[in-house]
């Protein structure tokens, strides 16, 4: 039994990684799905996104649902005290580095550093 679900589990995975950073030493899953029609698409392309989006965030105790602020220049998710954002650069969005940063209640952001951690697919 143990067999066909860790089967199915990492067909799954292989089809739909996810996406993993690793964010001052721990591990973020960060999920990005369109809303305009109610439909709840994951989004796996950030150039597929649209006006109705919004990322989910687990990273340890904290899980967030941010929607989308397009900005110039970026793609960011932002409710006014998280904000989870893609750089732009010459090569397109910047995916590897994403921007995580906090507004704490005294009005000092803080950065959290963001890179991606590759699926590892056994």
């Amino acid at each position: 039994m143990y067999s066909i679900l860790a089967f199915s589990l990492s067909f799954f995975l292989a089809i739909n990684p996810p996406h993993l950073f690793d964010c001052d030493s721990k591990i973020l899953n960060a999920t990005i799905r369109n809303n305009l029609y109610g439909d709840f698409a994951l989004v796996d392309d950030l150039e597929e996104i649209d006006e109705g989006a919004f990322v989910v965030l687990d990273w340890g105790k904290v899980s967030l649902m941010l929607p989308v602020s397009f900005q110039k220049g970026e793609i960011s998710f932002t409710d006014n005290k998280w904000l989870w954002s893609y750089q732009d650069n010459e090569n397109g969005l910047h995916e590897e580095n994403p921007r995580l940063a906090q507004r704490l209640p005294n009005g000092e952001i803080v950065e959290h550093k963001c890179k991606l951690v590759e699926p590892i697919l056994e």
